[in-house]
């Protein structure tokens, strides 16, 4: 009879001692669960701060082409305000001078601030792909603080002659302006202009040699009556090509289409040409070549 309790009381404690350990593993199970949640996950595979990424997309996800040269600019600025500063540096652009583009960033969003602007540039491809002015991308960086804006650029391989001194003037007379104004469309405005200022005073235009075309020279036409019966016949294909256009805008008018010298094709009642593009002169802005920059500030 006590073998039987005995054995009774030693089966209870390797139960109880069975029982204390699971307890002790669901308890880790769930610590460790608590601590690896989504949340926990997604913050560790968080896109690290503007300026801390490495290459090739530097942390960021914008798309290589924006409808504004200004980036991240709601909340910040006026659309007014944006699209003055695309004919600024649209004009820029075109004349090959400086692809030129701004991001704009709160504090909480920045790490390096000069490796900011530079990275910017080059995950943009800013800068032209080939030529004279090949990578001659810039980009301006504005940091957002509670009372005040820290302005930062970043220049591409192909603009030497921008220095540090005029362009550190640029940013801190764009710092000045918000302070003394408190107005973010204004401050844009002040570094945009002075920066068309500053790099068309070391950039010229570049225009592009036009092709001088080359003599066409015109196999003589036969003399004696072969000669005029070849002037004839060639007079005679003139008038009928010309009579065949007559008859084919006559068609054409039949039908409701009409031509425009300036404008191209188009039909009655319709303000867009026939064929391809939106009509309404949006486009998108962006780099196309290496983005290689050297030095920021």
């Amino acid at each position: 009879m006590k073998a039987a309790v005995a054995g009774r009381n030693t089966a209870w404690r390797g139960i109880t001692q069975t029982a204390v350990a699971m307890t002790v593993v669901i308890v880790l199970v769930f610590n460790l669960s608590a601590y690896f949640t989504p949340a926990s996950a997604g913050a560790m595979l968080a896109a690290p701060l503007c300026g801390n990424g490495s290459a090739p997309d530097y942390g960021f996800n914008y798309d290589l082409q924006q409808v504004h040269w200004t980036v991240n600019w709601q909340g910040y600025v006026s659309e007014q305000t944006v699209t003055e500063v695309d004919a600024v540096l649209d004009r820029l652009n075109g004349d090959d001078i400086a692809q030129t583009m701004i991001l704009i960033q709160s504090q909480d969003q920045v790490g390096n601030r000069v490796n900011c602007a530079v990275h910017f540039l080059r995950y943009m491809k800013l800068g032209q792909p080939t030529g004279e002015r090949k990578d001659n991308g810039f980009v301006f960086l504005i940091v957002v603080e509670p009372t005040r804006i820290d302005v930062h650029y970043g220049v591409g391989l192909g603009l030497p002659a921008l220095t540090a001194p005029e362009l550190t003037t640029l940013n801190r007379s764009a710092e000045d302006t918000y302070q003394s104004t408190h107005s973010m469309d204004l401050a844009l405005l002040t570094l945009v202009k002075g920066f068309d200022k500053v790099a068309r005073s070391n950039y010229a235009p570049l225009i592009s040699p036009t092709p001088i075309p080359g003599t066409i020279n015109l196999p003589p036409l036969p003399s004696g009556p072969l000669g005029i019966l070849t002037i004839c016949g060639l007079m005679c294909m003139g008038v009928l090509f010309l009579l065949f256009l007559i008859w084919m805008f006559a068609q054409l008018a039949r039908s409701g289409i009409s031509f425009n010298p300036y404008g191209g094709w188009g039909s009655r009642g319709s303000g867009f040409p026939l064929g391809g593009g939106r009509g309404d002169g949006s486009s998108t802005r962006g780099g196309g070549g290496s983005g290689r920059s050297g030095r920021g500030n």
